[in-house]
């Protein structure tokens, strides 16, 4: 089992699902997307407002933080794919198990749709189950919802040295 300590910078890429365990996470891809702007789109009225939302702060420059969970979740998570811009997608189970053993499938068919592989240097996927573990099949997942939004506001404790350093 791969561990990221204090020691272990996370500006680096994760190409084996690592462990951190200060702040209980697993980490896959391109952890240094955790040093820039990263967002959330709060609930919306519609589909269409919700996709609005997550383009404008895509071509503003943010990186989405996003889940997988259910099909609101997975529409944002689409959005950064149509323009080519990095995503962190927080998933409810294992990496392994929503990237496929070999690591590289995209986590839902339609993001396949625009592009083939997930890529580790582009993408981040955060999990707080171990590789291999299945994931809770519920679409209201309070649990990645909350970790979605800590994560985006930069306030996941042991993931930053301090919650205001980055803002």
């Amino acid at each position: 089992m791969n561990y990221l300590t204090l020691a272990t910078p996370l500006d680096t890429y994760r190409m084996v699902p690592t462990y951190h365990p200060d702040s209980k996470l697993w980490f896959y891809g391109n952890v240094r997307l955790l040093r820039g702007n990263l967002a959330t789109v709060p609930r919306a009225n519609c589909r269409y407002d919700l996709e609005r939302e997550a383009e404008k702060l895509v071509l503003d420059g943010f990186t989405l933080v996003t889940g997988i969970h259910n099909d609101l979740e997975r529409l944002k998570a689409i959005v950064p794919l149509r323009w080519g811009a990095p995503r962190v997608l927080v998933l409810s189970g294992g990496i392994r198990f929503h990237l496929g053993p070999g690591l590289s499938e995209e986590p839902f068919r339609a993001a396949k749709l625009w592009r083939y592989q997930w890529d580790p240097k582009v993408d981040l996927a955060i999990s707080r189950r171990a590789p291999d573990r299945l994931p809770t099949f519920a679409t209201h997942n309070p649990t990645i919802d909350r970790l979605i939004s800590e994560i985006a506001c930069k306030l996941k404790a042991g993931l930053y040295p301090s919650p205001t350093e980055h803002l």
